[in-house]
């Protein structure tokens, strides 16, 4: 199986050697052939327009995950859903398997990193919540099978990891272990 994986810098792996980054897990515990096309600091409408470009055809199943940068950058709910339902779209006239990947919540420690103002976390964190509700709401509506990697994060910290993160937005290395774990169940 060949998998496009498009995305942003969690779909890319950022920080991390590419061992480590999930997709790379991903393909060598399944088997199959990923193409990482994750682009660190890209927006749902960068995504939009690389996809439109893209030949589809070549691939047996297609991923995509976005929405953190732009949330990051404050456009409006309503933008990001207009670019991933084109997306899921594009994606649909493929009729071949499509996941659609849950982004992660922000830590405070991000602000110190630079990526958002400490008084945004918690708004932010409260977008994403409402982004993955909509989200997994769009699987549903499409029979996408949903990578909720949102909901592993959690679940690893309060199974007692509590170092998964490299700068409060990012995975480390602990944190892409986590999301490979998530993929590897849910993509077939």
């Amino acid at each position: 199986m060949k998998l496009l994986c498009l995305g942003d810098s969690l779909t890319y792996g950022y920080d991390v050697a590419c061992d480590c980054r999930w997709t790379t897990r991903l393909a060598k515990e399944k088997g199959i052939s990923v193409c990482n096309e994750g682009l660190c600091g890209d927006t749902t409408g960068g995504m939009l327009y690389r996809t439109q470009r893209m030949k589809l055809d070549s691939f047996d199943a297609f991923f995509f995950m976005g929405g953190s940068n732009d949330i990051l950058m404050d456009i409006s709910p309503d933008q990001i859903r207009q670019n991933l339902e084109a997306v899921a779209r594009l994606f649909q006239r493929e009729k071949k398997a499509v996941y659609v990947g849950v982004p992660i919540l922000t830590k405070e420690e991000s602000a110190l990193f630079g990526w958002q103002g400490r008084h945004d976390v918690a708004r932010h964190n409260e977008a994403l919540r409402s982004h993955r509700q909509w989200l997994l709401q769009l699987a549903q509506q499409y029979h996408f099978a949903a990578v909720d990697f949102y909901s592993a994060m959690l679940q690893a910290e309060q199974e007692g990891q509590t170092n998964l993160y490299a700068d409060g937005v990012h995975p480390n290395e602990e944190g892409y272990a986590v999301m490979a774990r998530q993929a590897i169940q849910i993509i077939r």
